[in-house]
């Protein structure tokens, strides 16, 4: 965990990749968080295509923790079980077969405990795309909380609020050497202040 400072920038370009994992979009009824009202935004507001998940299914990939997984993702509320990859593929269309879901969208992720599908069309919703600009894990002073520290705003979009972050980047890391923070530096200019755009770009804030 840690700081995770990014350049977001809306756009009308619907991203190639949409899916309930790959969500680079804001909707209208989502849309929090920020310094400005939507209407900032309105260059890029239409209506979109956002993923609206119809069903999750999860196969754990040991049996015996199918019971542990459950309690960790206590929203999903179908967990099957099945040997082999090809016999998950079987369980999978048969449950969408069952439950009335072909001609659906499906998503797949895995990981080293469970390979998970959602279920997923597209729904035309009021909101705009967005694309990451650029993108800095950490490396900043304790000036940079000076002006982020809040509790309700983690996405600024004066162009002040890039500059500033600008003047934070700073030695972060014991190993960090003189080039290191030269070249975090370079990047943050080139990526952050200089592609800033109004009324489409933030800085969005993670921790």
């Amino acid at each position: 965990m840690g700081l995770d400072i990014t350049h977001r920038k809306s756009t009308l370009k619907k991203p190639e990749k949409l899916t309930p994992s790959h969500t680079n979009y804001i909707l209208e009824s989502e849309f929090e968080g920020f310094d400005v009202g939507l209407d900032y935004f309105h260059n890029c507001i239409q209506n979109i295509d956002a993923p609206e998940i119809l069903e999750t299914i999860i196969f754990p990939k040991k049996e015996n923790e199918i019971e542990e997984i459950k309690k960790f993702l206590s929203h999903v509320k179908h967990f099957l079980f099945e040997k082999d990859k090809e016999n998950i593929e079987k369980s999978l269309q048969n449950f969408i077969s069952k439950n009335q879901l072909s001609g659906n969208l499906l998503h797949s992720w895995e990981t080293s405990e469970w390979t998970g599908f959602y279920i997923f069309r597209m729904k035309k919703q009021t909101g705009f795309y967005f694309e990451e600009i650029g993108e800095q894990r950490k490396g900043m002073n304790n000036l940079f909380w000076t002006r982020f520290s809040s509790d309700d705003i983690h996405n600024f979009t004066k162009k002040e609020d890039f500059e500033h972050a600008f003047k934070c980047v700073d030695f972060y890391w014991d190993s960090d050497t003189q080039d290191d923070v030269e070249q975090r530096i370079k990047m943050f200019k080139e990526n952050f202040v200089d592609k800033y755009e109004p009324n489409k770009s933030w800085l969005s804030l993670s921790y």
